[in-house]
């Protein structure tokens, strides 16, 4: 397979695309790129070393140190850093790209794979809490204070990564017969994110202590004492926020609307 350059998206060659929204993009060239030689080659294939970038679903932030990488592909990618860009390999052998390849293959089947510490992996995403239309103004007009509630982590702000998801279980759930509505927030850099998806994240909070207080009714307080702003898990569908001062001013996302119900079956 030849891969030619197409000069579309903001790429010389097109991105190669994984299940569940995984991306590789994959560039050489004269113009900077570390890739050898350093030329303007038509095919892709005709370089001996390339550059690569790799995109978790959705274009999430990717850690290739959190990967299924051999030590010594993972050391052509250097450490994310808070407020950087994503981490870039350079000057990957077409064996290090199938290397590549097979960790996201991984990946994909083993979801915290590549996933980044939370103060890395959570600066600046938006995130969406899904409520009632008279919660909802409530924030808007009173701050996030007025939209903590009591979930598995305590009592907490708590917002979902995908709005559909927001959506759906939360604010056409939530009681309101209009449908609901949908707040958004931007969780802001700097922030303290323990993302239980990360190994080195999971293996702080342990150490923290705080985990032996889930469940007690001041289990917020003490995560704010200890200087935790957040905890995010697959398991609640979110993140539990504890700082709101660390998220932006809360606006309206969506007014979903009522749910339309189904049609049942026909008689007879």
């Amino acid at each position: 397979m030849t891969t030619r350059r197409t000069e579309e998206g903001g790429r010389l060659f097109p991105p190669m695309t994984w299940d569940h929204g995984w991306l590789m993009s994959i560039q050489a060239d004269k113009a900077g790129y570390q890739c050898s030689p350093k030329e303007r080659l038509d095919a892709l294939e005709d370089y001996e070393t390339v550059e690569a970038k790799i995109d978790g679903p959705h274009g999430t932030v990717v850690d290739p140190h959190t990967m299924d990488l051999p030590a010594e592909v993972a050391a052509k990618f250097p450490h994310l850093t808070v407020g950087g860009g994503p981490s870039i390999g350079g000057n990957l052998t077409w064996s290090d790209i199938e290397a590549v390849a097979h960790a996201i293959r991984m990946a994909s089947r083993y979801l915290n794979n590549g996933v980044p510490s939370g103060s890395i992996g959570w600066a600046g995403r938006t995130v969406y809490h899904g409520t009632t239309g008279e919660n909802a103004d409530d924030i808007i007009d009173n701050g996030i204070v007025a939209a903590r509630g009591d979930g598995y982590f305590g009592r907490a702000f708590y917002a979902a990564e995908d709005e559909a998801l927001a959506t759906s279980n939360y604010a056409e759930f939530s009681g309101d017969a209009s449908g609901g509505t949908v707040i958004e927030v931007t969780i802001e850099e700097g922030a303290r994110i323990f993302d239980m998806r990360n190994a080195d994240d999971a293996a702080a909070l342990d150490k923290s202590g705080l985990m032996r207080h889930l469940g007690s009714a001041d289990f917020d307080r003490r995560a704010r004492a200890l200087g935790i702003d957040g905890i995010y898990d697959r398991s609640v569908g979110g993140v539990a926020i504890y700082n709101p001062g660390r998220l932006s001013e809360p606006m309206i996302s969506s007014r979903p609307g009522p749910r339309t119900p189904k049609p049942g079956p026909r008689g007879p």
